[in-house]
């Protein structure tokens, strides 16, 4: 699959350490490129993993925080589906992978806290996804965001992890105070965590023409989704378009670390979107339901995430 791609990462105005890493993996064994220069990658079978995390933990353990999880991503993804991608990968085993993959890097990032004193109570957040096979297998913790823009339309396509997002689902606050709440950066899923974690997993029909943008909360909450649709909208490269979407954070004031992928997808084996088409994106909680995707998956290995 043909895919255009480009990846920023930024400190920010105000701090001094840059906590946010993001991870591009052709899962094909070589080396996934962690806050390194985005050059082109082969995305053979195994598909296209993209990632974005926002360490914490002061001092240096949230930028280790951030590292640690997503190479423990990229790597048990390359030994639990990249190895059997060709010729033999079935989606369930993909989603199977990559579910466990996330429980995998929160343990990773659990075990070096507990390793070193000084990194105790150190997180991060995840908003991962593999492109594969025409989809999009998309994993979430905490409240780093993915995107699509398809036919000018922006789309949310995951939820933030966060005490405000479950108030605001409750009816307690609105999305406009949401926005500018006190703890509106309060997360309650993060890599690290004791507790169990719920794995927020979804699945996207891809179309030609969508731009995907993942990121960290330094640029969703900066940038307001309406900008973020102009700025991707544009027919822009992927750089320029980050570069863009960088310089509205920093003239915001940018509290936090900036950071995002974008991929554009105009693989001509890709279907073209058709005029009102609905978006397919289905959520976990599809998952309860007796039939459809989710519902087979759960079938096919015992239960699926929880």
């Amino acid at each position: 699959m043909l895919i255009d791609f480009a990846a920023i990462t930024h400190p920010g105005k105000v701090r001094r350490n840059n906590e946010d890493a993001y991870l591009l993996s052709a899962l094909d064994g070589e080396e996934p490129i962690i806050n390194g220069p985005a050059h082109s990658l082969r995305v053979g079978e195994p598909g296209l993993l993209v990632a974005v995390a926002d360490g914490m933990g002061g001092a240096a353990a949230g930028e280790v925080a951030s590292r640690e999880g997503l190479a423990a991503v990229a790597l048990y993804l390359f030994g639990h589906w990249g190895r059997l991608a060709p010729g033999r990968g079935r989606e369930t085993d993909l989603v199977k992978a990559l579910e466990a993959a996330v429980r995998q890097a929160s343990d990773a990032v659990l075990r070096y806290s507990d390793d070193d004193r000084t990194a105790r109570g150190m997180g991060s957040t995840l908003t991962a996804a593999v492109i594969w096979n025409g989809c999009a297998y998309v994993a979430q913790i905490g409240d780093s965001r993915a995107y699509l823009l398809r036919q000018g339309e922006l789309h949310q396509l995951t939820e933030d992890q966060t005490l405000v997002n479950d108030l605001v689902a409750q009816g307690t606050l609105t999305r406009e105070q949401a926005r500018t709440h006190p703890q509106r950066n309060m997360i309650t899923q993060a890599l690290g965590s004791p507790q169990p974690l719920k794995v927020a997993l979804s699945r996207l029909e891809l179309r030609r023409g969508d731009r995907l943008l993942c990121c960290s909360d330094g640029l969703h909450g900066e940038v307001g989704d309406g900008r973020i649709r102009e700025v991707l909208d544009q027919s822009l490269s992927p750089r320029r378009s980050l570069e863009l979407l960088l310089d509205e954070a920093i003239a915001r004031g940018a509290r936090d670390n900036v950071t995002g992928v974008v991929l554009v997808l105009n693989d001509p084996s890709l279907p073209l979107p058709m005029a009102g088409e609905p978006l397919h994106l289905l959520h976990p909680d599809t998952r309860n339901q007796a039939g459809g995707f989710w519902g087979r998956l759960r079938s096919l290995f015992g239960g699926g995430a929880s």
